[in-house]
Parts: C-alpha cells; structure tokens; sequence
C-alpha cells in the first residue's frame, strides 16, 4: 500500500515540473525504500493511469517509481507541447507513451508501435485505462517495407526475470542480434509496417509530429528507410531521438556512425541525448542514444 501511494503522488507532482537532481534523488530514494508490488500495478504520470505487470521483468520496478533513464524527460517536455503529437517506434511496455501522453494532453496524440504481444498488451491498456486520451496502439515493428518477418524474443520468465542482459527490450528482428542468448529467447512472426505508409494512411500532418522515439534494438537503419518521406520532407525537420547499436562486426547494420552520417545527410544534427553535445562518432560505445534535430 505504501509503495501504491508513494507512486501515485510522485507521478502526480514530478510529472509537471522540469527535470531537477533533487527530484531524481526524491524517486530513487523511494524506490530504494519500497517494496516491489506484484501482478498488475498502478502508477501515474499526471492525470494518466499506467498499470504495469510487475511479474514481466525487474525493470518494470523503475517504471513503477518512475525512474527509468530520467535523463530522457528534459527532451520530451522539450518538445511535446500540449496538442502535439508522439511517436513510440518499440514501444515496450509502454512507459514513454505514458509518460507523453501525460505531457500532450487531451489535444495530442500518440501513436506506439510495439510487435510483441506481452508487451503490446501493456500499450493497448494504457489506451482502454485513458479514454479521454488519443492513444493509437500499433502491434506492429516499423521497417524498410510491409510484410511479416520473424523476431527473437526475450521470453518473460523466471530466468530473465532479473536478467538485465538481456532485459525484456532486447527483443528484435534483426537476424542474429540474440543468437548468443538463444536459450532464452523465442521466434515469433511479427508485422512490419513502414513508417511513411503509416503516416500516410493516417493522414499524418508530420508538422505537428514534435518528437519520434526509435527503441528497435538493431532494426534503427531499416526503420529509418521506412521514412524517407519523413526525412527528406520540406521545412521543418522533426526532432529523433534513437538509440543507435554499434557492432559492426556481429552484423553490418550495427553501424552508429554510418546511421549518424545518413541522418546528417537528410540535414540533422546529431547529439548526445545525455550531454546535448555534438555526437563523437568516433568513440560511439555499443548503446547510444541520440537527439538528431535541424
């Protein structure tokens, strides 16, 4: 009951207010002082309800207490005024279309994309706990064309339960990015959408798109040629924030750099999600996550 309360008030209060050490202190102090709820539990961003299977992995405790890559929140309330639009490409359980949700309102919308069921699961009861909300749950990947490709998937279990190498996010289409960790994973076919179809089909105005979010473990360079329309677009260039894998030698398209220079070419600037400072590609480590903008 405690940890219940505690969640809900600080969802509540850190949710409406820029990012600050002592806030990122208060959460992990309790975090550090509560006990772990089991099954389905509830948490808050502002006036959005968030109910999380406690039981799918040990990250979803920093879910619960908000303190996943809190970092990442000074960039979201940068760009998602209310009324704007969010895009979670590898939505997971859903934590960032939460938390966005909570920053565009009533007025906005988000669309998350997340091809696993367990976890698409986790999404589409965000949109049925939140109707006054505009929550557009996808269960498909975006990639470089439609069709139905396989995907390796981190299975939840007791052995990955606090497994944090291969955490329930490590799941991805990507051929052989798990293959070293095959014992614990599953193949499940999956939809692959392109981006630009889907915006398309949708009637998308991509101007009013202010933040894409791209989380796909490997699959960045073909979800990225699903958007050509997007990228090459007149005026505006619409802020990305991505993680970038690098490890060319386990699969070419592990390429930081070459992803960095693409995006450069479509005219963006790419930083360091941590320090906003221009991206080094020169000492990209395997995990980046990046902020490109005009």
């Amino acid at each position: 009951m405690l940890a219940s309360k505690t969640a809900r008030f600080f969802g509540k209060v850190l949710s409406t207010r820029p990012l600050d050490m002592p806030d990122m202190i208060r959460r992990r102090a309790v975090e550090a002082i509560s006990e772990t709820p089991s099954g389905l539990a509830t948490t808050h961003f502002g006036d959005v309800r968030f109910d999380i299977d406690m039981d799918l992995h040990a990250i979803a405790r920093k879910y619960y207490f908000h303190t996943h890559e809190m970092f990442l929140e000074t960039i979201f309330r940068r760009y998602l005024p209310a009324g704007s639009t969010f895009v979670d490409i590898g939505a997971n359980m859903g934590y960032w279309s939460a938390f966005a949700l909570s920053l565009v309102g009533t007025a906005g919308s988000v669309h998350a994309f997340e091809p696993v069921p367990a976890f698409f699961q986790s999404v589409d009861r965000l949109r049925v706990l939140n109707p006054a909300y505009r929550l557009f749950a996808n269960m498909a990947a975006c990639g470089s064309g439609p069709g139905t490709l396989p995907m390796a998937v981190v299975r939840p279990s007791a052995d990955n339960y606090n497994n944090f190498n291969t955490n329930i996010g490590s799941s991805s289409i990507l051929p052989g990015f798990l293959d070293h960790e095959k014992t614990l994973t599953e193949t499940i076919d999956v939809e692959v959408t392109t981006f630009d179809s889907y915006a398309a089909a949708r009637g998308l105005d991509l101007d009013a798109i202010g933040l894409i979010k791209i989380d796909v473990e490997g699959y960045e360079s073909y979800c990225f040629e699903g958007m050509n329309a997007l990228l090459t677009k007149p005026g505006r260039k619409v802020p990305l924030l991505c993680e970038v894998l690098t490890d060319p030698a386990r699969h070419p398209k592990l390429n930081g750099p070459a992803i960095v220079g693409l995006l450069q070419r479509f005219g963006y600037r790419c930083l360091d999600a941590t320090t906003l400072k221009p991206i080094d590609v020169g000492s990209m480590k395997f995990e980046e996550n990046i902020l490109c903008v005009e």
